[in-house]
């Protein structure tokens, strides 16, 4: 079931109050009445209250749309909001459509999105003259929370990293997942939301007034900010992610330096074995009391002579603590 708010007029010509409309009769009905209106609609309800088929075109890729965009149609421009997962899948992202005109912003919505935020800027009295200003204070109240989130990322990251640099094996590789899944969809959010900013401040078209325009330029700068802040995130996130990789390799030699250390040892003994299980009658040492003993103090004589060999060149040394030939 559709909801409709109206701008009030105020003080000032270019200024005015969103409010919640009120059925004919009502106290301000008289008051309200031919002033630009904002409704919210279901996508069943859709096909019958766009005003053009390039509207129509639009809703269509509602349920399938990546990022926001906007285009101009006769009389205003229709678009897609597609907001942030949030950990979700980017198919269940929140998203709704938009149609603005000169007397009226007409909003797509089945997700619940806009409801609860045009019901703040009623409570907010937030200043709007018009549909456009509606448009702009609804994505306006849609980036407030934006900036704690991105410190948010960051003081995780911040966290990932202070638990590499103590040489910890296990880390939270799901919440580095996510974070990094949600600087994606920011991303993308960003850059969907400051095409249609910009095609909204930089319109010379009546039906944005110039005041809007003008907000429009400021939220625009507002999200280069939020850009620029996003990118030196992603930045510092690979350079986390690579040195915990760099940690993983590390580990991963190290293992397999213990590995060739050990079978470089045992190859020496293997071949002695080797030679010896050879079935011949007259093999040296075979014959005489002394010659077991003497074998295997050759084998323990050569383990000695490696293990020395491979802790004067550091080899038996892991962890970054090897030491120096002099």
């Amino acid at each position: 079931m559709g909801r409709a708010w109206t701008i009030l007029d105020g003080c000032l010509a270019s200024s005015g109050e969103l409010a919640p409309d009120m059925p004919a009769g009502g106290a301000d009905a008289s008051r309200r009445a031919g002033g630009p209106t904002i409704c919210l609609i279901g996508v069943e309800r859709a096909s019958e209250a766009l005003g053009d088929r390039l509207a129509a075109e639009v809703v269509e890729q509602l349920p399938h749309a990546a990022m926001p965009f906007a285009e101009l149609s006769e009389e205003g421009a229709v678009g897609i909001v597609v907001l942030p997962a949030a950990g979700r899948r980017a198919a269940d992202a929140p998203r709704f459509a938009f149609e603005l005109s000169p007397t009226r912003l007409l909003i797509v919505d089945d997700t619940g999105t806009c409801a609860p935020l045009l019901d703040a800027l009623v409570l907010e009295a937030a200043p709007v003259g018009s549909p456009a200003g509606v448009l702009r204070s609804l994505l306006h109240v849609l980036l407030r929370e934006h900036p704690e989130t991105l410190s948010r990322v960051r003081g995780d990251f911040e966290a990932f990293e202070q638990l590499i640099l103590e040489g910890r094996e296990r880390i939270d590789r799901a919440k580095m997942m996510a974070d990094s899944r949600r600087m994606l969809g920011l991303n993308s959010f960003y850059q969907g939301l400051s095409d249609i900013v910009d095609l909204l401040a930089e319109s010379d078209a009546s039906w944005v007034p110039p005041a809007d325009r003008a907000r429009f330029s400021v939220l625009s700068r507002q999200l280069d900010r939020l850009s620029a802040r996003l990118e030196s995130l992603q930045n510092y996130a690979l350079q986390v992610s690579g040195l915990y990789q760099e940690g993983i390799d590390v580990r991963q030699n190290n293992v397999m330096q213990w590995l060739t250390v050990v079978t470089t040892i045992a190859m020496p003994l293997t071949v002695i074995t080797g030679w010896y299980g050879m079935n011949f009658s007259r093999m040296g040492l075979t014959d005489t009391t002394w010659g077991y003993p003497l074998v295997t103090c050759i084998c323990i004589a050569i383990v000695l002579v490696e293990v020395a060999v491979f802790h004067r060149r550091g080899w038996l040394s892991f962890g970054g603590r090897r030491r120096r030939r002099k």
